[in-house]
């Protein structure tokens, strides 16, 4: 039987996630959730879609740079008249085998889910890019599970769940502390954050990743 492991905020450090699943044994019994922002900030988007896109035991959820990217690429006048923001468009239209997958790597971002509820036989798991309060809504806002850090800023998590979010990275929780940062869980057990700003090796950033079974956390770095 194999594992569930989560990890999220990737932020195009497409050979940090190679070296992720290396460092799990990730095979194909296991699982991997990540929580949304694939792309922008490091220099290979193209390695982490690929990887995720082709790889049926990975699941990934929309986080706020997806979203984003999606709503720039498919509104035409601010494709002509608005550079994106970040780094991956360019990147992506700097070669021509990624410029020919633009298309489809934006199909791919833009199904991408908001979320996802996992039962397990101990815990009922609610993982979503920034928040899941909205899950247990009728009428789910997405901006607020994209975007909102109010559950972080509160530091307090859902009674009767454990939510696992990312969009926040760990040692802005922590204050900016001089140890490399690592997964954070807040004082009531109920929330969970995986984001170890992997894009900033220099401020201590790494990518981390959580197994849900033994709690075991793995990380790598791109500082050396």
């Amino acid at each position: 039987m194999g594992c569930t492991y989560v990890m999220s905020d990737i932020h195009g450090m497409g050979s940090l996630l190679e070296e992720m699943l290396e460092k799990i044994r990730f095979s194909g019994q296991d699982t991997l959730y990540i929580l949304g922002d694939m792309i922008d900030r490091g220099m290979e988007p193209a390695k982490v879609l690929d990887l995720v896109s082709s790889t049926e035991n990975i699941i990934a959820l929309k986080g706020n740079h997806e979203d984003e990217f999606v709503n720039w690429y498919e509104d035409e006048m601010r494709r002509i008249f608005q550079k994106y923001y970040y780094n991956t468009y360019e990147i992506l239209m700097d070669s021509a085998a990624t410029r020919e997958k633009l298309p489809g790597y934006v199909r791919f971002m833009k199904k991408l889910p908001l979320y996802k509820k996992l039962k397990t036989e101990k815990e009922c798991f609610l993982m979503a890019h920034a928040s899941t309060e909205e899950l247990l809504q009728v009428w789910k806002r997405k901006e607020r599970i994209l975007w909102d850090s109010s559950m972080v800023d509160r530091q307090r998590g859902i009674p009767g769940y454990v939510s696992i979010v990312g969009h926040v990275p760990t040692f802005i929780i922590r204050g900016y502390p001089k140890e490399p940062a690592s997964i954070w869980h807040c004082p009531d057990g109920r929330l969970i954050v995986v984001d170890c700003g992997a894009a900033f090796p220099d401020l201590g950033g790494r990518l981390g990743c959580l197994c849900l079974e033994t709690g075991e956390e793995f990380y790598v770095s791109a500082r050396r």
